[in-house]
């Protein structure tokens, strides 16, 4: 899995798409013809682990959040409780479709009543649910980013073997990019746990300033410690060293 930024590996990865019948090579890039998409909501065989869910919540509480704004323990527990009951729902019945999209939908119609319904009563104060629907109307449909998290490419990248996020046009992007970031977390995350005896390479070619984030410096910190145990690697690719010591956030993360 590669972090990249420059198209470097464009035209290899083309060719292991070419060759493998759209199997591997998976290239993920933003244009405004063709602006990246992903569906956290999908998978193969219908599973979702406890750090699925756990990274579906993450993704939600950054979107509401934002990095700076602090998420309280109400606000991380309720949100958890939605994503697994949304999750049970549509393991139960197939005819929903996964996405963002039903999953507003159903905090929108029927986790929203069930909270009025309850005998111990949510505040809006510790969870303000009509806050969270607003801030977050611009990702269902007809919202400005309703693309985002509705892909209809039905792909769960768990088992692919060759992906290449190019970051280059959203680098500046303040609400394309922490998504992007988590979704590339998770997915690393998930190979690295899920694919055993099979060796993982997450390798950043080239990408410090897309990645100065807090979120992705705790993510390659993180990495750094734990890919080893799960037969993995991460490998970080520079030409420059003032491209590893002029960001106090990338510097820390390598070091």
């Amino acid at each position: 899995m590669l972090i990249d930024t420059g198209n470097s590996y464009q035209g290899l990865c083309e060719l292991i798409h070419r060759k493998t019948k759209g199997e591997d090579g998976i290239y993920y890039t933003y244009t405004e013809e063709k602006p990246i998409s992903f569906n956290p909501f999908f998978t193969d065989d219908y599973k979702f682990s406890v750090e699925k869910k756990d990274s579906i919540k993450t993704l939600l509480l950054a979107l509401w959040k934002g990095e700076d704004e602090k998420v309280t323990k109400t606000e991380s527990g309720e949100l958890g409780s939605a994503v697994s009951a949304y999750i049970r729902r549509i393991q139960q019945n197939r005819d929903i479709v996964p996405s963002f999209d039903t999953f507003y939908e159903y905090m929108l119609n029927d986790y929203r009543k069930e909270l009025a319904a309850r005998d111990i009563k949510v505040s809006r104060k510790d969870f303000n649910i009509d806050n969270f629907l607003t801030t977050l109307r611009q990702y269902y449909k007809g919202g400005r980013y309703d693309f985002l998290l509705n892909s209809d490419r039905e792909l769960d990248l768990t088992n692919r073997r060759f992906i290449v996020f190019e970051l280059d046009n959203i680098s500046g992007n303040k609400v394309l990019l922490p998504v992007v970031t988590l979704i590339i977390m998770e997915t690393f995350i998930a190979k690295m746990r899920r694919l055993k005896g099979v060796r993982k390479l997450l390798i950043v070619e080239e990408a410090w300033k897309a990645l100065s984030s807090a979120n992705m410096a705790e993510y390659l910190r993180y990495m750094y410690k734990t890919v080893r145990k799960y037969y993995g690697e991460a490998i970080v690719v520079t030409q420059e060293v003032d491209d590893i010591i002029s960001s106090p956030v990338v510097k820390e993360s390598i070091i």
